[in-house]
């Protein structure tokens, strides 16, 4: 029999899973391979898709290959204070206009120039000595946040824009901050020391109130100042869908763009790699055996939960480690396999969290998005075209209460596009006409003798039930493609969020 009790699924956040061995169970899928290549720079997925695993993992082996690493995390920026702090002109017009990408260059440029500095130490000789000698005339507090060079910068450009200055003072002096004049001498200094040492920088989760493409024309700058400097960013997916600027320069981007996309057979391979690192009798165990270790009914396991899932990593993880967390409350001993009873009992908790993750992910474009989930409560479990677009409607001319946030951006927009939006959320589904469960019986999930007893392999649909959740293959069939929202005629709420929406 199988110990498991050291088994763990890890944390939900590669941030917090680097020391847990995010490096023994990751997978080299071709996202990482392409970021970690260098062949594209800007990775795009959704929040709890891998962005952060990529990224860390990047991070880790450059660092072991002898490079310097260089890493901003969604912590030490955040364009939400920076909207707060900055004096506004239109509204931010100032902003717009090339200063973020401008400020962007010219942090990154200062980071460079530290790591390499302290790399080789003081520089004494030449041209590169003027690097050590600009860093400790104007950057002298090397404890402080990377984003404050950022902000310092900016308020520079800001000053002259709004002050009281001369046409002929101000135009000269937008020249010279636009510019980068004053560490311009600089950048030929700093590419010879690139040459000495690779350095690579990941900008993780730019999108924190982010909303243009400066940013990521300032990285895409910088790229092309040595093959030996690479820095690569990631964005959510719902962010770089929401920007324009992106989509007009699309050919300019698009080959530098990799987006993170999980299959349920990577799924299916990202959890047994973390019980085959995690539970020693497995080490040498294939994936399915790796599943029969930890679940007694494997197949039934993994497609309830992915039906309920958007097909993100986290969302597999975070619903294994609730299931688990149950499974060791609910008997006398640590080993003990997670079965169908544990994981319905914990799916409400997954649902609920999973609601609020994603109206809080949705939050910059959509406020108030829980709220808008939770009118639904009311309707149908299956609503016809007609049906939801009335409801849409009367939520858009205010005849459905919302809270003050969420009516601000739904107030006179088009049924079509609030369908739209629950749609690319993940909201609501095409309602599927066959269950995806086996009928109820003495052998449905949750049963009295779900972790191994008679029922799951007598005779009737007891027997039917088990021969089907012990078919391994099945749990990774190939699934039809989301179709598109307007070919849809009937409409159901995910599975993720029904059980949260629906319960009274």
């Amino acid at each position: 029999m199988v110990d498991l009790a050291r088994l763990s699924f890890g944390a939900a956040a590669a941030e917090r899973d680097v020391r847990r061995g995010l490096d023994a169970y990751f997978i080299e899928s071709s996202a990482y391979t392409q970021m970690s290549s260098g062949i594209k720079t800007i990775l795009v997925a959704n929040r709890g898709a891998g962005k952060s695993a990529i990224f860390k993992t990047i991070a880790h082996r450059q660092r072991d290959a002898g490079g310097l690493v260089i890493e901003l995390a969604p912590e030490d920026y955040s364009y939400e204070f920076l909207s707060s702090a900055m004096t506004r002109e239109l509204d931010g017009a100032w902003a717009k206009l090339g200063a973020y990408a401008t400020a962007w260059k010219y942090l990154l440029l200062v980071l460079i120039m530290k790591e390499v500095t302290r790399r080789h130490g003081r520089l004494r000789r030449g041209a590169e000595s003027q690097i050590y000698t600009y860093l400790r005339d104007n950057h002298a507090g090397m404890s402080e946040s990377p984003f404050d060079s950022f902000v310092s910068y900016l308020r520079r450009i800001e000053s002259v824009k709004v002050g009281r200055f001369e046409a002929g003072i101000r135009t000269r002096e937008l020249q010279h901050l636009y510019k980068l004049h004053e560490i311009d001498h600089l950048v030929a200094p700093l590419i010879r020391l690139c040459e000495r040492s690779r350095v690579t920088v990941l900008v993780d989760e730019l999108d924190r109130g982010w909303d243009s493409s400066e940013d990521a024309q300032a990285c895409m700058t910088i790229n092309d100042l040595s093959p030996n400097l690479r820095i690569r960013m990631s964005l959510r997916q719902e962010l770089y869908d929401s920007i324009p600027a992106i989509y007009d320069d699309a050919q300019k981007f698009r080959d530098l763009i990799e987006v993170v996309t999980w299959d349920e057979e990577g799924l299916w391979q990202l959890i047994a790699g973390r019980i085959r690192h995690t539970v020693a009798d497995c080490h040498t165990r294939d994936d399915d055996a790796c599943w029969k270790a930890a679940f007694t009914r494997p197949a039934w396991s993994f497609r309830h939960m992915v039906d309920r899932s958007l097909g993100r990593p986290r969302e597999i993880i975070q619903f294994c480690s609730h299931a688990l967390d149950h499974a060791r409350a609910h008997s006398a001993r640590a080993s003990v396999r997670i079965t169908p009873r544990d994981i319905l009992a914990v799916e409400p908790t997954y649902s609920a969290e999973r609601t609020r993750d994603i109206a809080a992910e949705y939050r910059f474009g959509s406020p108030g998005l829980l709220g808008v989930f939770q009118t639904f409560r009311a309707g149908p479990e299956v609503w016809s075209r007609p049906e939801l677009e009335l409801f849409l409607l009367d939520m858009a001319t205010g005849s459905v209460g919302l809270t003050p946030e969420a009516r601000q951006w739904i107030d006179s927009r088009e049924p079509e596009t609030i369908l739209e939006l629950l749609w690319n959320v993940g909201f609501l589904t095409a309602a599927d006409p066959a269950p995806t469960d086996p009928p109820p019986g003495p052998g449905r999930p949750g049963g009295a003798d779900d972790r191994g007893g008679a029922a799951s392999t007598g005779a009737g649909p007891a027997a039917e039930f088990g021969s089907w959740v012990d078919d391994i293959g099945f749990a990774r069939q190939v699934r039809r493609p989301r179709p598109a929202p307007h070919s849809v005629h009937h409409f159901a709420i995910h599975p993720m969020f029904h059980r949260f929406v629906m319960a009274r």
